[in-house]
């Protein structure tokens, strides 16, 4: 598998709050087009073409790194570099390509990230092979979400890039066949793509008056039921919910858009990423993870949904309690050690908040799974989150139910906790 160079990863949108946006409606739109002109000229003057035939002006960014640019790019490569206080010179002398190209990704992300607070471009198109998607993507990621971002990839299929759309609204178009020459098939995917940019960047957005402050949810698809029942009882009570999916990077996103300034009505969670963190699950949860909205101040209520089980590949553990999610996830019963040690850490780190917290505790099961008779029913195994997490009494306030996840009652204490936290703010 590819290696992704790590020092782009990081590349972060500035907090939308402080995005200068442009005023009124901007008739032509700039596609500001970012590649390695050494070695892409001749399909990004295709693209240039395309995008200006279809009515809308072009911007060209050279982040190569070696060879000299075969089309002339209205941004160089020299200024790219010298955006992150360096020198080409220094760049080319940089052992390791992959590094190489990581600063040229951070500079161009700088540039793009202040074209756009100047109004001066509407969306970004990226064309490459692996280093070149490092590049591109390296850019998308620095603007704020909702700028319209198409990346075209040779790499798109390859499991590793998954890494390098990160947290933002990138959109990877698969090129099938090689980034490289002109004929007629690369030709379709190019216009394709030319298209795709132009169409995303040329609709208009309305923007909404928003008189509800938005709550954020996450949750598995094995607490659905009281996810959808809470999402319900928010709009009931004047809330707009946005759910986060707690598996995979979701976790990951949720942490950008609370720290981005989006939430501003609270955070329910229903999470068990943690555990999948300690268990080399399939949730990657950052290292701030529960942290941001404590950070803000937002009333929070943590709930601990599906902590009862831990996902992972079929064969992964061969002494659990199992149950067979899809061909390629299994749901292994987790353990009091593993939970005693989830209790502990997320109880650190909610008790660090700003605002209010309530965790309300299921005594009757964290999942479907775990009602009594179900696959992951093991109440002495649930006794490790409840007693690590009873240690913090003075920072966080515990309230166990005798229901399952699932039941109304349930529901309703958890809604009378949020509703009792937002009263605190």
């Amino acid at each position: 598998m590819e290696t992704i160079p790590g020092n782009i990863l990081p590349i972060r949108a500035h907090n939308r709050q402080n995005t200068i946006k442009p005023k009124g409606v901007i008739l032509v739109k700039t596609i500001l087009i970012v590649a390695a002109l050494d070695t892409k000229g001749t399909e990004i003057a295709f693209c240039k073409e395309q995008i200006e035939a279809m009515g809308a002006k072009v911007l060209l960014m050279d982040g190569g790194v070696l060879g000299e640019p075969t089309i002339k790019p209205d941004i160089t490569r020299e200024e790219v570099a010298a955006a992150v206080g360096k020198t080409i010179e220094q760049v080319r002398r940089i052992p390791s390509e992959g590094d190489a190209i990581g600063v040229q990704a951070q500079g161009a992300g700088v540039i793009a990230l202040r074209l756009y607070e100047e109004g001066k471009i509407h969306g970004v198109l990226g064309i490459g092979g692996s280093m070149g998607t490092v590049l591109g993507t390296g850019v998308m990621r620095a603007l704020p979400i909702g700028v319209p971002k198409f990346m075209v990839s040779s790499q798109a299929g390859n499991p590793a890039m998954s890494r390098l759309v990160g947290t933002k609204d990138i959109c990877m178009f698969h090129s099938v066949s090689d980034v490289a020459g002109l004929n007629r098939f690369t030709r379709m995917i190019f216009t394709r793509a030319c298209g795709g940019i132009v169409g995303m960047a040329s609709v208009e957005v309305k923007e909404e008056k928003n008189t509800k402050k938005t709550v954020a949810l996450c949750a598995k698809g094995s607490t659905e039921y009281a996810n959808r029942m809470i999402r319900q009882r928010l709009v009931d009570a004047g809330y707009h919910p946005m759910t986060f999916h707690c598996f995979g990077f979701g976790p990951v996103s949720l942490e950008e858009v609370i720290a981005d300034g989006y939430i501003d009505g609270g955070v329910i969670e229903l999470s068990s990423d943690w555990l999948d963190r300690i268990t080399g699950g399939f949730s990657f949860p950052p290292d701030d993870r529960y942290e941001n909205a404590g950070k803000l101040g937002l009333p929070q209520v943590f709930v601990p949904g599906t902590c009862d089980l831990t996902a992972g590949p079929p064969g992964k553990h061969t002494d659990r309690k199992t149950h067979l999610h899809n061909e390629s996830v299994m749901c292994y019963r987790s353990s009091y050690a593993e939970l005693h040690q989830v209790g502990r850490e997320i109880g650190e780190k909610l008790s660090r908040s700003k605002g209010p917290v309530t965790v309300v505790i299921p005594m009757q099961g964290f999942s479907v799974y775990s009602r009594v008779g179900g696959p992951m029913y093991d109440p002495e195994a649930d006794a490790g989150f409840i007693d690590a997490i009873s240690a913090f009494p003075r920072k966080i306030k515990v309230v166990k139910v005798d229901a399952h996840i699932s039941d109304e009652k349930f529901i309703d204490a958890v809604m009378d906790a949020f509703l009792e936290n937002v009263a605190k703010v």
